[in-house]
């Protein structure tokens, strides 16, 4: 077992690392996608490239809560359940559905988002298998979710159902999760009947920003971390801010220099802000 304050360091490490990622994650541009190049060494099929690197955030969480938890029907569940829900449509349905046959992703960004993946869910899995539904001392005690829950970890947890942060944290995950999926619906649907190519997308929340599917992520687990208020549940929040902020600023630029039509009015991320 990993003492609680080891594993408290562990993440606001990882918190750290973030933040000194984010000014350099703001100038280089990720090199897949449209942004894809070839100078970033060896490349692999763009569809075998994202199952690899994104099945360890499933698998981890998967055995480390299994493994962990006590098995009581508790609100644990509904946490692991949305995690679970979000993972297996990246994985096993949202590749499948792309139209991107013949795209390559790099080697390289691909182990770094291996990375990324397996220690984001070493730390999430860790938290909700071992410690939020810890019945001991030592590694139970964590500073993650509040006494008050961990209390009747023997139950639904009636106290916490009720509680403004979760009823905010689960409805800003399912609200997101609803934008991104319709937001990545319409950019599929755009390249109905054609093999390649990007068009202006129109429909929904395109109208005012760039990029809602990432502005729905963003919105995910900024709630995930809300409703869970768990350190592990910040640390993805923060690392998904610094990943898709300048990802999404990188998509805004290449469609304005793309495209001389496009909308004069669309910010990239926040409507009317950013």
């Amino acid at each position: 077992m990993i003492l609680k304050e080891h594993f408290n360091i562990l993440v606001f490490a990882w918190i750290g690392l973030a933040i000194v990622m984010f000014p350099l994650l703001l100038k280089v541009r990720a090199p897949y996608g449209r942004h894809a190049s070839t100078r970033w060494g060896p490349v692999i099929d763009n569809r075998m490239g994202w199952f690899i690197m994104e099945l360890p955030s499933l698998v981890l969480i998967t055995v480390l809560f299994l493994t962990g938890n006590k098995w009581d029907f508790n609100i644990l569940w509904v946490f692991f359940g949305l995690w679970f829900i979000h993972y297996f449509n990246r994985i096993f349905i949202f590749p499948f559905r792309t139209r991107t046959k013949g795209k390559k992703i790099p080697v390289l960004v691909v182990f770094l988002a291996l990375f990324f993946n397996l220690v984001n869910g070493f730390l999430n899995g860790y938290w909700l298998g071992y410690m939020a539904g810890s019945r001991g001392h030592g590694a139970g005690e964590s500073a993650g979710m509040d006494l008050q829950i961990r209390a009747t970890v023997g139950d639904y947890y009636t106290t916490w159902i009720t509680d403004p942060r979760f009823i905010i944290g689960i409805t800003l995950f399912i609200t997101g999760f609803i934008v991104n999926q319709v937001s990545d619906n319409h950019l599929i649907h755009l390249r109905n009947g054609k093999k390649s190519g990007y068009s202006i997308p129109s429909h929904t929340l395109f109208r005012y920003i760039s990029c809602p599917n990432f502005a729905g992520e963003l919105m995910e687990w900024t709630g995930f971390a809300i409703m869970t208020w768990s350190l592990p549940g910040l640390s993805f929040a923060v690392w998904t801010a610094v990943n898709l902020i300048p990802r999404a600023l990188h998509h805004h630029k290449w469609y304005r220099n793309t495209f001389p039509d496009y909308p004069g009015l669309r910010k990239a991320l926040i409507p009317h802000i950013l």
